[in-house]
């Protein structure tokens, strides 16, 4: 498969939830995340690809999303509205570079 991403994704573990038009909440995890789009592993059942989704990721909230592709993995979803996805990549870096210098009990540089 031909891969069309122009930022480069991050390796993450997060669990997130989709909604799709049916509203029901989908439970699935993030395998790696961008600016501007992520993979989330998901049973292969009611996402669709070219359909619209929002995926809950904290400590972001809320991301409408739309589904690039989907598969037996899970779904590739590229965020409709970048300063939302950018502030969140942020916020998702600082929480992880934290919670690892407080796991290794190292100073801070």
């Amino acid at each position: 498969m031909l891969e069309h991403r122009w930022k480069k994704r991050f390796q993450v573990t997060l669990d997130v939830v989709v909604r799709g038009r049916s509203g029901l909440p989908l439970h699935g995890r993030v395998r790696d995340i961008s600016t501007e789009g992520m993979f989330i592993q998901l049973a292969p059942r009611g996402v669709s690809a070219r359909t619209m989704v929002e995926v809950e990721l904290s400590p972001c909230g809320w991301l409408h999303s739309w589904v690039v592709h989907a598969g037996d993995e899970g779904i590739g979803v590229m965020f409709l509205s970048n300063d939302n996805s950018e502030r969140c990549l942020l916020k998702l870096k600082f929480r992880s570079s934290f919670l690892r210098r407080i796991m290794m009990q190292l100073p801070d540089n």
